[in-house]
């Protein structure tokens, strides 16, 4: 490789915020313009004649082996991304656009730094994730707002239209709730429908989903389950667990409490195709168990 003509472009290069690369195939940096330093954090002279590998984060070593073999076969490549440790010991996110020199024998390569934009795009998706979760969950329990919950059912009746089965939904009220909350307070209350909806979240299935709808309403989708009467044994088990969990006092500010819930239920699609006929179905349920005394499960 004739360094001199590389050389003698030097003055102009250190201008460039990128960094002209020259690897051979043993896969050691033979030049590196000025910029490299900006890039990667080390001047050209201490990379000069070391491997590329020295300073590649270990994770990436395997896929950027495997780009250089392309590259070194003929096929240019743009737009490969990797990372490198710099001197200081951060991590240097590298764009890259290379060819293969036929007349050198040599990888020429470009690189750019986009760390910053890295940075950005990490900081925007965990902002709009953020934003999703605050649209799609309770702020007080962290369960599934009513919107998530609809989603779900969705999904769940589609599920359950191709694979031959059904699905139920228990809808909560607390028995005492109103009392304890204007006898008490609403911090004594946020703390109740904290405690009740993690005891709820705990007695259910792995693939079923507690949704707070609002106040003391909580609905659970009990997911999957068998179109036959197997199906309303499963519902009736995932309440009865719910029942089992809600007899352990709650430790209250005032004093400890046993909370008991009035559950409403209904079955898709016996008992309507929407979710708001499902809901509505399931509501009414319960408030029949509410006027028997609560603390029970009607259909």
């Amino acid at each position: 490789m004739n360094k001199t003509a590389f050389a003698e472009l030097a003055e102009y290069m250190d201008l460039l915020l990128d960094a002209i690369c020259v690897v051979d195939q043993q896969h050691r940096f033979s030049y590196l313009s000025p910029g490299a330093q900006r890039v990667f954090g080390y001047t050209p002279d201490e990379m000069i004649d070391h491997s590329m590998f020295d300073f590649i984060h270990p994770d990436d070593h395997q896929s950027t082996m495997a780009i250089a073999q392309q590259i070194n076969s003929g096929e240019p490549v743009v737009h490969f991304e990797n990372r490198y440790q710099r001197k200081d010991g951060s991590i240097a996110h590298i764009l890259w656009s290379a060819r293969w020199s036929e007349r050198d024998q040599r990888r020429v390569a470009v690189a750019r730094d986009i760390s910053k934009q890295k940075q950005l795009e990490h900081e925007s998706e965990n902002l709009i994730a953020r934003l999703e979760h605050m649209a799609l969950t309770d702020p007080l329990t962290q369960l599934p707002n009513r919107a998530l919950l609809y989603d779900r059912v969705s999904t769940a009746q589609k599920r359950a239209a191709r694979d031959g089965t059904s699905l139920g939904l228990l809808y909560l009220d607390l028995d005492k709730f109103k009392f304890i909350n204007d006898e008490h307070g609403h911090a004594t209350g946020d703390h109740l429908l904290k405690e009740v909806a993690q005891r709820i979240a705990c007695a259910v299935r792995a693939t079923d989903t507690v949704a707070r709808l609002g106040g003391d309403e909580f609905v659970v989708l009990i997911d999957a389950i068998p179109v036959i009467d197997e199906g309303v044994g499963i519902v009736h088990a995932v309440a009865d667990k719910i029942c089992q969990a809600m007899q352990v006092p709650l430790q209250l500010p005032h004093g400890d409490e046993i909370i008991t819930c009035s559950m409403g239920m209904a079955l898709w699609p016996e008992h309507g195709d929407t979710i708001d006929t499902l809901i509505n179905q399931a509501d009414q349920a319960m408030y029949r168990a509410k006027r028997k005394g609560g603390n029970q499960l009607s259909k």
